[in-house]
């Protein structure tokens, strides 16, 4: 059975829907179990897979034939879940929360506003502490809701810098809101 890894792989690295088509259909229900018994969520885990194989059809031109084809898919479907982990926790909850008290009741009781605008003060002064690179990245990204690679390009910075600026913003935020 190695031996039809690796010609699948062989014709992969030249562009062979085939061996892709066979490759997909061969991983997919495997892999859509190990993500799912992972992330606990149908939809999420159905993403993973797709984007798993998307990966692996861009990166087929570097695709050792010779490799571990069955350990590359799981190590990208591995390394998709933990980012997708990462983004749950980098998410601040609170306009989820705003979103609910919205839902709840259309008329908010007078300490619900004033935990809103306490929270909404909190935020400014949080966003005093940052510098105004760091306070850009953050509004474009938390407030405009922008993806990473728009605000690379707008800002003419790579994406890396702007995740970097985004992981340490929401250091700050953490700890200056759990205060």
């Amino acid at each position: 059975m190695e031996d039809i890894y690796d010609k699948w792989v062989m014709q992969l690295r030249e562009g062979s829907y085939e061996a892709f088509s066979e490759l997909y259909m061969y991983y997919s229900n495997k892999l859509y179990s190990f993500i799912l018994a992972q992330t606990k969520n149908v939809s999420l885990s159905e993403d993973i897979v797709q984007e798993t194989f998307m990966k692996l059809w861009n990166m087929r031109e570097q695709l050792d034939c010779y490799g571990n084809v069955n350990a590359l898919i799981f190590t990208i479907a591995r390394n998709l879940i933990i980012d997708s982990f990462r983004k749950q926790v980098a998410q601040l909850d609170f306009e989820d929360y705003r979103q609910a008290c919205d839902k709840l009741s259309s008329f908010a009781t007078p300490e619900e506003q004033l935990d809103y605008y306490e929270s909404v003060d909190r935020i400014r002064q949080v966003k005093k502490l940052l510098s105004k690179r760091a306070c850009q990245i953050y509004e474009m990204s938390r407030e405009k809701n922008m993806p990473i690679q728009e605000i690379a390009e707008s800002l003419n910075l790579s994406s890396q810098t702007v995740k970097n600026y985004l992981t340490s913003t929401l250091k700050i935020f953490r700890r200056e809101l759990s205060r």
